[in-house]
């Protein structure tokens, strides 16, 4: 591992810890037993039912995103999704999206950064849904949302919405000659990066795959937000999370998961959920309890179903990286 590596998993693991220790604070280790071990498993049925949904949704509206450059089967993006999934929850600096973008590359016989480019739009259609949702689960719960904080969703939102309509829009400005080539032909990197972002996002030009797209985007974390709201009545907590509250509860994991951390998101995770629900009146251990049980149980099943699918094209990690090592040198 290089020192530039080491150092950002030293700093990812310092985050980690002192999240963790946050987290716990005021927290008696008896009472958070008492909340785990009630916890009803019958839930963890329809959770598992959720996490299924949400990789079937990711799977399709990935199709979308690639069918310019090539007819990808849905059951095959199913499996790759929960490879990256998993693998991002295993490894340090998120390679998992490089690696299913590898993978997906090699499967259906198309260059890796025409993946690469898809898998960003994805995250920015991620990003723009995610704020959409917030917005207007805010704007009915405004005690418990700051206006201050409602109006910089919603001035994230504009910014979001505008970069992917820039992006779907940039083929003729980024030509030989055309008005943004001409501004960024001085960075020949940051020129290649735009051309690049702009060509994944270049089926949103079409009317109707782009409404499939954020459809499928804000289906997908009203799916996610499911999981929230079942936690809650796993652990007997329905009374301090109703739905526009899961919306809220994923808003803030999410923001959370952008934090430098372990992978899985661990510390920052239990951190911020545990500091909204205790905002929602929950007690610290019934929070701690709910933040640790709704992590613990999404990062199980989702990284069981993706090694195992990582495992059936027998494919190990070393053999991952050593590919991932050479794709990046070519």
């Amino acid at each position: 591992m290089s020192r530039k590596k080491a150092a950002s998993a030293a700093l990812a693991l310092a985050v980690t810890a002192g999240c963790l220790i946050l987290a716990a604070r005021n927290v008696r280790f008896g009472e958070l037993w008492i909340v785990l071990s009630g916890a009803r498993m019958i839930w963890l049925i329809p959770l598992l039912l959720i996490s299924l949904v949400d990789l079937a949704i990711r799977a399709a509206r990935w199709k979308i995103l690639l069918k310019r450059a090539a007819k990808a089967p849905t059951p095959l993006l199913f499996r790759l999704e929960a490879i990256g999934i998993a693998l991002n929850n295993v490894l340090f600096m998120r390679l998992g999206e490089v690696a299913r973008a590898f993978l997906a590359a090699r499967e259906l016989g198309i260059p890796t950064m025409t993946v690469l480019a898809s898998v960003a739009v994805e995250r920015a259609l991620d990003l723009a849904a995610l704020l959409a949702l917030f917005c207007a689960a805010s704007a009915g719960l405004p005690a418990l949302v700051p206006a201050p904080l409602r109006r910089a969703g919603l001035l994230l939102l504009a910014g979001a919405i505008l970069a992917l309509v820039l992006l779907a829009l940039a083929e003729k400005p980024l030509s030989s000659g055309g008005a943004w080539e001409r501004r960024l032909r001085r960075w020949p990197a940051l020129h290649k990066l735009v051309a690049q972002l702009s060509a994944g996002a270049a089926v949103l030009r079409e009317p109707a795959a782009a409404a499939q797209a954020v459809l499928w985007s804000l289906v997908l974390w009203s799916i996610d937000a499911l999981f929230y709201w079942a936690g809650a009545r796993a652990l007997d907590m329905g009374s301090f999370v109703d739905y526009p509250r899961s919306i809220l509860i994923l808003s803030w994991a999410g923001a959370g998961a952008a934090l430098p951390a372990a992978p899985g998101a661990f510390g920052t995770f239990e951190a911020l959920v545990k500091s909204i629900l205790v905002d929602l009146g929950a007690p610290d251990a019934a929070a701690f309890g709910y933040a640790v049980f709704n992590h613990m149980t999404g990062y199980i099943m989702v990284t069981a179903i993706g090694l195992a699918f990582l495992w059936k094209i027998e494919l190990s990690f070393s053999e991952l990286q050593g590919a991932l090592s050479r794709e990046k040198g070519k």
